[in-house]
């Protein structure tokens, strides 16, 4: 009796552990939702998305696994666009305990960013009240043909469920209109309910310049990142 009731506080122990990954990551994806639902209307309802990666343009830097589209639902990929607070919020395996089945490639080629189990990609509305003349609104509110700029990050969490490195775009610490040097991205809606995100081409700043941080937000360096990340409703 003695021998097992020894083992009970390392199995709780155990148990704890493992749902710790689970709630590092839902932290992770949620950090923003809550400051933005307050602006938020019952009409936006969420949008489950298609995504693929256009490795055509000039100079890409972020690639797919060779395996086609990411679909919402589908080898544990989440993609929407979210009722919470009308951001793009992507995730290539929704489950950190797991192995992935989908990955993603950044910065092939100048910095190692492989060998993470999830990769992610969010939208987020810019701090400075003179950008989209200070009406950001939902992605799924704009209308056909209509373009705004908006901050992005894209990240990666390491086989602990720990977030190992961000790549910001006017997010975060660069989510300021008098210091950063990073880029905004330009989203816009197309017709058949289709959104494209590239970099925007800010006036004053490199071109799809992107700032590279660590997971406790030390800076790495920046990285000019061209992409084109194509959305399609389901």
């Amino acid at each position: 009796m003695k021998k097992q009731l020894t083992t009970l506080p390392l199995i709780l122990l155990l148990n704890i552990s493992g749902c710790q990954k689970d709630i590092q990551q839902s932290a992770e994806q949620k950090d923003l939702e809550i400051a933005g639902a307050k602006n938020g209307s019952p009409a936006n309802g969420t949008i489950y998305l298609t995504v693929t990666l256009d490795e055509t343009i000039t100079g890409n830097q972020i690639w797919d696994d060779n395996n086609g589209p990411y679909t919402h639902g589908t080898d544990r990929v989440e993609a929407q666009i979210l009722s919470s607070d009308g951001n793009f919020y992507m995730n290539t395996n929704n489950n950190t305990v797991k192995q992935p089945i989908r990955i993603m490639q950044f910065l092939t080629g100048t910095v190692d960013l492989s060998g993470n189990r999830n990769y992610s990609l969010r939208t987020s509305a810019p701090l400075d009240p003179d950008i989209n003349g200070g009406n950001t609104v939902w992605i799924q509110n704009l209308g056909e043909g209509q373009s705004q700029l908006m901050s992005f990050r894209a990240w990666g969490v390491d086989q602990q469920g720990v977030v190992d490195w961000r790549l910001l775009f006017r997010n975060g610490p660069e989510n300021y209109p008098s210091s950063s040097s990073t880029d905004y991205v330009l989203v816009t809606r197309n017709p058949g309910d289709e959104w494209t995100i590239v970099p925007a081409g800010f006036p004053s700043v490199t071109p799809a310049n992107a700032r590279l941080v660590n997971g406790n937000g030390d800076p790495l360096g920046y990285y000019v990142t061209p992409f084109k990340l194509i959305l399609k409703k389901k």
